[in-house]
């Protein structure tokens, strides 16, 4: 740490730049590379320059923001509503406001900000991630001198602080679950290329069906969704159907159970579903679902005090934090 009192100029002596670059850059303003703009955030902490908004850090956090793609805030499901809805009292209890900010489809292909986040950014103090979004949306929002925590997902090549289940194990965990009820043939409902999640599931799902000499059958694999999030029945079954699916999610089955249901095909009778999340709809449908539980209130403790944590000590290398779950048993499986 350099003596003496840092400037703005101190910096940008330092680095051979304008004085309006380094303002533009510590006050999160357009007109700079997001390369430069670390290099300053990087060098300010390094000479021990105080910015307005690092005086309120030292003494409290205010702000922080969440932003959410639409394709999964929107959803019927709740699964991201009921997260932020926990989060927001986590963050009520300590005196700090908690803005949302849903993300366009062309936002993120464009590299743009939501118009009310691009007003916040000076006032932040963190941001979360919920949902996946893009490897260069991340790291575009991962330059932005505040921490950045990622909820329900998780980016292998960039460095991250992940609140995250096990989705990996879980796959595995349901594919068992039916094969210790005597299901010898099971299918799988996801796109694995659409999420971590849903890969983690399905890899989960072959290690299972490998492990207990299973073959996975390539007609079992079905899609009911889009790259939008925007699930139908407008899907074809099998010509010979498995006796259980392992569904990706709530939404996923129930979406199927409508297409076996106007097929004239019993659930759990001749066709056994389990998914994952234990929404709402879980319970709602007939049969009730046998589903997942990813505790929605575990993702908003573990989130807020994580990020908590790297306002405090900035230098926290980041980690994935995984989350327990447990199955739910209801009424969509039938023992063979």
């Amino acid at each position: 740490m350099q003596s003496g009192k840092v400037t703005l100029d101190t910096i940008a002596s330092l680095l051979g730049i304008t004085k309006v670059s380094v303002s533009k850059a510590l006050n999160n303003q357009p007109g700079v590379s997001e390369e430069l703009r670390k290099k300053i955030v990087q060098a300010a902490g390094e000479l021990g320059y105080i910015h307005k908004n690092a005086a309120k850090l030292s003494k409290s956090v205010s702000k922080l923001g969440i932003i959410v793609p639409k394709r999964f805030f929107l959803d019927t499901d709740n699964f991201y509503t009921k997260i932020y809805y926990y989060m927001n009292q986590e963050c009520t209890q300590r005196d700090i406001s908690l803005s949302i900010y849903l993300l366009d489809p062309e936002q993120e292909q464009n590299g743009s900000l939501p118009l009310s986040l691009a007003q916040d950014l000076s006032e932040l103090n963190g941001l979360f991630i919920a949902g996946e979004v893009s490897d260069a949306y991340v790291e575009m929002l991962a330059g932005y001198p505040f921490p950045v925590v990622a909820i329900d997902f998780y980016k292998s090549d960039i460095a991250l602080d992940c609140i995250i289940p096990d989705n990996f194990q879980s796959g595995y965990a349901v594919t068992k679950y039916l094969v210790d009820r005597g299901h010898r043939e099971i299918g799988f409902v996801g796109n694995p290329r659409y999420t971590t999640s849903v890969m983690d599931r399905y890899c989960g799902y072959l290690k299972a069906l490998n492990t207990y000499g299973l073959e996975p059958n390539r007609e079992w694999l079905l899609v009911n969704n889009d790259d939008n999030g925007s699930y139908s029945v407008d899907f074809e079954l099998p010509g010979k159907l498995p006796t259980a699916f392992v569904c990706h999610c709530d939404m996923a089955a129930y979406k199927l159970l409508l297409k076996l249901q106007a097929e004239g095909i019993s659930v759990p009778d001749q066709v056994s579903l389990i998914s994952f999340d234990n929404t709402d709809l879980s319970r709602t449908v007939v049969p009730a679902l046998t589903s997942v539980n990813i505790g929605k209130e575990d993702f908003a403790i573990e989130a807020v005090a994580r990020m908590l944590l790297c306002i405090k000590h900035p230098d926290t290398p980041p980690k994935n934090i995984y989350l327990q779950s447990k199955i739910i048993e209801r009424d969509s499986v039938k023992n063979l």
